[in-house]
């Protein structure tokens, strides 16, 4: 009995320290993933607010492509969240549709679709959000502006940016840090986010989507990065490519222009027709 029981004791000793160990780990590794969050967040503040010019290319699986134009206005809040409104300007057939999004910490954002042809503002539930926006392969939820405890985090390794074949070119000699992010709210579309950052001046290149049953759905890549007012890097293309379905979203940005004066009556519902 005494063996056994020796053997026992020695048994779970061990394992606790295993489990003691592994726990220490994954503490680590959440903390490390959090402040590399947490840097990406902080190299982008104090832009005020900003706006842009973009052409948004649809592309089939069989190629196929049709082309938007839409404009991208955002007001900068450190500590509510950054507000958003999105306008399509091209063709005819979707010329005045919007998107508002207002940041809500308590909950998912609240998001309203204004809808010209019947003149409504349509208010998107947390449970469509996981659903496509205006037919791209952006979802409603790709679309808010996304704070830092909205996600747990989990460091992953470092590794050479030029191991994302897209942007092998623009950051050849450059390292890469990969974090995973799960998101908070429960309705999310996506169980887990893997993210490539720049290692010099957190830029996000690329974001795999993972679907709610784990398996690989979207990858956004990130290029041509441009720098603004000697702090603020924006690329000049990002694409969505829909890796279950073939389908391509790409934006490009013809212009972007920051604190051009904008204000929360830019933002209100009431103006989101105009």
């Amino acid at each position: 009995m005494k063996k056994h029981k020796f053997v026992f004791v020695s048994f779970v000793c061990s394992y606790s320290f295993i489990f003691a160990a592994h726990s220490s780990a994954d503490t680590a590794s959440e903390q490390q993933g959090y402040a590399i969050a947490s840097a990406v967040e902080l190299r982008d503040e104090g832009f005020m607010d900003s706006r842009a010019i973009l052409t948004m290319e649809l592309q089939s699986k069989a190629g196929a492509t049709t082309t938007r134009k839409l404009d991208i206005s955002i007001l900068e809040n450190v500590a509510e969240g950054d507000k958003s409104l999105i306008k399509f300007t091209f063709p005819a057939d979707i010329n005045g549709t919007a998107l508002l999004t207002h940041p809500d910490k308590a909950k998912s954002d609240e998001q309203w679709l204004y809808l010209p042809e019947v003149r409504r503002v349509k208010r998107i539930g947390s449970r469509n959000k996981a659903g496509a926006f205006v037919g791209s392969e952006f979802s409603f939820e790709d679309m808010t502006n996304k704070e830092l405890a909205d996600y747990s985090y989990n460091y992953l390794y470092s590794s050479p940016c030029s191991e994302i074949s897209a942007q092998a070119d623009e950051f050849a000699g450059k390292q890469c840090e990969v974090i995973e992010r799960f998101p908070v709210d429960k309705h999310s579309g996506y169980s887990k986010q893997q993210l490539w950052i720049e290692k010099t001046d957190k830029k996000v290149i690329q974001i795999k989507y993972f679907d709610r049953k784990k398996s690989l759905l979207k990858v956004f890549t990130a290029s041509d990065f441009k720098l603004y007012q000697d702090k603020y890097w924006r690329p000049d293309l990002v694409e969505m490519v829909n890796v279950q379905t073939g389908k391509v979203t790409r934006l490009s940005y013809q212009s972007i222009v920051f604190a051009s004066g904008l204000s929360e009556q830019d933002f209100h519902r009431s103006s989101i027709g105009d």
